[in-house]
């Protein structure tokens, strides 16, 4: 599956911008940032070349490490609001999602500001929120029907600024991001909208990492780094998937459905489909929870192949407590990088791409590293599963 169209809107007070290209220029001598129709960088360009430069606060979203060229609708004087949205675009670009230029031609608005620091922590501050909102009124109303995903750093507006979100009318109520760092927003934002309904909200008190944040900075501890996002070749090694985190549920996991595809209690697999009305670029993204059906067992190691309809948008994995997977090479280069999904799971969407047929074994083994005899004796089995038209 190719990646979603985004519309990443940087508001200003003068009015919002649009973050209309995120190329790699090899040609440059740093990475810089241009207006429409202008070849002069702009200039905050020195700020953003910091951002990217090895060692900066990009480098821990394993961040470009070829010039790149930051193209947007106008320019600003001064001010560092644009830096989360950037941060999240630059996130968004490595996981394979592409820039929209128009609000009707995307699969999702992105509306953040704020600034980072750099471990990219979101800094708390007064970043005149309302006022961005209302001047961003229009651009948003040119496609309710859009899915909006809004970052709000922590400040005197943060309160208002929600409850002013909440009363745009949309066909979907917008969703309010983590707003504590930039890799806890990156996986709030790319993984099922079930589980971020689940989010419970930010405590003012909490600290990001070692950081000495003032009194309402908002933060969770163990955050995503996101320096897998490549399938590893490796046979039969799956990349780790990050473990749940501060945005964990605030309720108890629903229990899977039960599943004849067990070998055991050690491991599940499950098809991710479309439920009626939707598609797999929604589910893929967020926008609709994927309908779970297990698969069911066949022959000795063998699950029933899944059909390769529209509405089959991937599949899901779980183990036993105590146990990691792996997942064949041929699923891992024909999915995009795996999520966590709202029970635990590992969901693999497929790429568009990917979308032909394929075999790949998958296996439960023990977290701790084991032999080679050890591991063909695992408790979760090696099962084979194919992927047909």
């Amino acid at each position: 599956m190719t990646g979603l169209s985004v519309l990443v809107v940087i508001p200003t007070t003068r009015g919002p911008l649009r973050l209309r290209a995120l190329n790699p220029r090899p040609g440059l001598p740093a990475p810089a940032a241009f207006a429409d129709g202008d070849f002069r960088p702009l200039p905050w360009s020195a700020d953003y070349a910091r951002l990217c430069a090895p060692g900066g606060p990009l480098a821990r979203l394993d961040g470009p490490r070829t010039p790149h060229e930051l193209r947007l609708s106008g320019s600003f004087d001064a001010g560092r609001s644009w830096e989360a949205p950037v941060c999240l675009a630059h996130g968004l670009a490595a996981r394979g999602h592409r820039l929209a230029a128009e609000p009707a031609r995307a699969d999702l608005i992105l509306w953040a500001t704020g600034a980072v620091d750099l471990d990219l922590a979101v800094l708390p501050g007064d970043y005149a929120l309302l006022d961005k909102i209302e001047r961003s009124r229009a651009l948003l109303a040119e496609a309710p029907d859009v899915l909006l995903a809004v970052l709000l750093p922590e400040g005197p507006e943060r309160a208002s600024a929600e409850a002013a979100f909440r009363a745009f009318e949309r066909t979907a109520a917008p969703r309010l991001l983590p707003s504590g760092n930039i890799p806890e927003a990156l996986e709030a934002l790319t993984r099922p909208a079930e589980a971020i309904r689940r989010d419970p909200p930010r405590e003012p008190s909490r600290r990001l990492w070692r950081l000495a944040l003032p009194a309402g900075a908002v933060a969770a501890a163990g955050l995503v780094a996101l320096t897998t996002l490549g399938a590893r070749q490796a046979a039969l090694v799956d990349p780790d998937v990050p473990p749940a985190t501060g945005t964990a549920s605030a309720e108890p996991a629903p229990a899977a459905p039960p599943s004849t595809a067990e070998t055991s209690l050690a491991l599940r697999v499950e098809e991710l489909r479309a439920p009626p009305g939707s598609s797999c670029r929604r589910v893929a993204f967020g926008a609709d929870p994927p309908e779970r059906r297990p698969v069911a067992r066949d022959d000795g190691d063998r699950l029933v192949p899944s059909r390769l309809v529209p509405e089959l948008c991937g599949l899901a994995f779980a183990t036993a407590p105590g146990l990691r997977l792996a997942i064949g090479p041929e699923l891992r280069a024909a999915a995009l990088p795996p999520v966590r999904l709202a029970d635990g799971a590992q969901g693999y969407f497929l790429r568009e791409g990917g979308r032909q047929n394929l075999v790949y074994a998958v296996q439960a083994l023990p977290e701790a590293k084991a032999s080679p005899e050890a591991e063909t004796q695992a408790p979760g089995g090696r099962l084979v599963h194919a992927l047909m038209r």
